[in-house]
Order: structure tokens, then sequence, then C-alpha cells
């Protein structure tokens, strides 16, 4: 059984200028060799790890079947979805465009590569769908490929996405809203620059 947190703001900022005290104290609560990390661009690339390693792959999510590494993405507002199975799990950053690019279907065929067949997710602190409005053409756009984030007025639900896009994996939505709840890191929030992160590992 995989073990899996969120962090809020009391835990620190884990963003990539100013987040290695809280790096370290998340290493040693979780008792892991490694903790890794990527580089986030809103892309579809699924990176495997494999070994420990300090390079920081450019990716939106992470896949691993190794016991001694556990896997985080960053978010302040977008979806932090984490991924388990028997034999491997993954970490998966998934905004308005991960939506549109399908990194968590790439996720998922990641995994079943390693031979998972029995794969769970939970998605942790976002920005909800009572709170997440985007201009008309934005929306026009995201609903038209995926119905279901249709939202009252001009708000996206990218959860109700998700959860449509990859219908044959069950998820357990934590039901926080990062711009709800002052205890998160919310970019909507004025800009907030502080990230927290969604770890897994075996």
């Amino acid at each position: 059984m995989a073990r899996l947190l969120f962090t809020g703001k009391a835990f620190g900022t884990f963003d990539l200028q100013n987040g290695d005290a809280a790096k370290k104290s998340l290493q040693n609560l979780l008792a892991v060799s490694n903790l890794s990390f990527m580089k986030q661009v809103h892309g579809n690339t699924v990176e495997t790890i494999s070994s420990p390693s300090a390079d920081l792959p450019e990716a939106d999510a992470l896949v691993t079947n190794q016991k001694s590494i556990a896997l985080a993405v960053q978010v302040a507002d977008c979806l932090p979805l984490l991924l388990q199975s028997e034999v491997a799990v993954a970490a998966v950053h998934v905004g308005r465009k991960g939506l549109l690019n399908g990194v968590a279907v790439a996720a998922v065929a990641a995994l079943k590569q390693f031979g998972a067949t029995k794969i769970t997710g939970v998605v942790g602190p976002h920005i909800c769908g009572n709170c997440y409005e985007v201009d008309q053409s934005m929306f026009d756009e995201i609903t038209k490929q995926h119905p279901a984030t249709k939202s009252d007025g001009r708000n996206l639900n990218l959860f109700a996405g998700l959860a449509a896009q990859i219908s044959d994996i069950p998820l357990v939505n934590l039901n926080i809203c990062t711009l709800e709840n002052p205890d998160y890191f919310s970019f909507r929030r004025g800009g907030e620059s502080g990230r927290q992160v969604g770890v897994i590992c075996l």
C-alpha cells in the first residue's frame, strides 16, 4: 500500500527557489532516501524515476516502482493527482493545460507499463469549480473538449473533467479549495508565489 500526503502553508513552501528547507523536512518525515521533484511546464511528459538523482526533469508527471523514492508534485491552484497501484506510483500535475494535453492519461499508461492493474487516485487541495473563473474563449475551449468541466457562469471544474477523462480510475477528491482556504497557497489569491505539494511513495 502506498503512502501519500498533501502539505499546506504550515509545512512551508516548496517552490523551486525557496523550498529546500521544506523538502528536507518532508524527506525526513517520509524516511526515504530520495524525494523527486520536477520542473513543471504544463506539458504531458511522464518521467520514470528509477534511481536517486539531483537532476530536475522537465515533466508534469513522475512514476516509479522503487520503494526508496518518493515523488512530489508542486501546486498552488492546479490539481495534485497522486496515483497508486500494487507495483508503482505516480505524481501528476493537472491544470487546465494538463487536462487538454492528457497528462493524466499518459501517467496511467506509464503505470500500466509497470504491470499495474489496480490503479486508484487521490486529488489534493486545488481551486474548486465555484472559484475557477476564466475568460470566455478559454471557457469555450475547455468545455468543448471536456464538457464535464462546465460549472456555473464561466467557471471550470477541473476535477470533474479529470474524473471523466480517466473514468476507469477511481478517484477521491479531498474537496479542499486552495482559494477559499487560507491554509493553502493559491496563485489566484493575489499571486501568492508559494507552493504546497502532494507526495507519494510505495
